[in-house]
């Protein structure tokens, strides 16, 4: 596996990952989570199950401010994705802006949800799905993204973080399994790149014995 963070490795497999559908997938992905999200939201404000019985779907009362804001970026973040959709001519950064995009749904719903550590997993669903880039160097640039996002947070406002306050051990506990994670992205998208490195060496040897 060659190290290269900054250009394009897939570019010569566009056509072989199917980029273009999984660029449709992903805008697709982004708008229903951006409802999700709202719904998800204004029900928490509307009802507010932290008042009476705080749980993982809601461990804090919202304020109006807040729902505003994490709906308005929702479907910011989809309108980002879905506007660049196409118009980069490296893609690579496409698949970057996706990454940190779906990032930021992690991000939204763990701060709307009061700190839930059930919610967390939203970033592993996320760094499942960028695996359809087969470009391993994005679940490395998330975790770095995540790890940021958890360690400063925990010291500036540990409660959109964790929903029982600060914790400075807790991103040492969660490092050994979202580096884990990072490992088995890796391969798979490894795996897939050199699957698709072998189909267009077949079809481009296929194009030359039909000449």
């Amino acid at each position: 596996m060659k190290i290269d963070f900054l250009s394009d490795i897939n570019k010569d497999n566009y056509y072989v990952l199917d980029y273009d559908r999984v660029d449709a997938y992903m805008v697709k992905t982004a708008w229903c989570r951006s409802v999700f999200l709202a719904l998800y939201s204004w029900a928490i404000y509307f009802w507010a199950p932290a008042a009476s019985y705080p749980n993982p779907f809601s461990w804090r009362v919202v304020t109006f401010g807040e729902v505003i804001w994490v709906t308005a970026l929702g479907f910011l973040t989809a309108i980002v994705i879905t506007v660049f959709r196409g118009r980069l001519k490296n893609h690579y950064v496409y698949r970057f802006i996706v990454t940190n995009a779906l990032m930021a749904y992690s991000y939204l719903v763990v701060f709307i949800s009061g700190g839930s550590i059930e919610w967390h997993f939203h970033f592993f669903v996320m760094l499942a799905l960028i695996t359809l880039y087969a470009d391993w160097r994005l679940g490395w640039w998330a975790i770095i993204a995540v790890a940021l996002h958890h360690n400063i947070l925990n010291f500036i406002s540990p409660g959109w973080v964790y929903f029982y306050g600060r914790n400075d051990v807790a991103s040492l506990a969660h490092a050994f399994l979202v580096f884990f994670m990072a490992i088995i992205t890796t391969k798979i998208c490894e795996q897939n790149r050199q699957l698709a490195d072998a189909s267009r060496l077949i079809g481009n040897e296929f194009d030359k014995n039909t000449k």
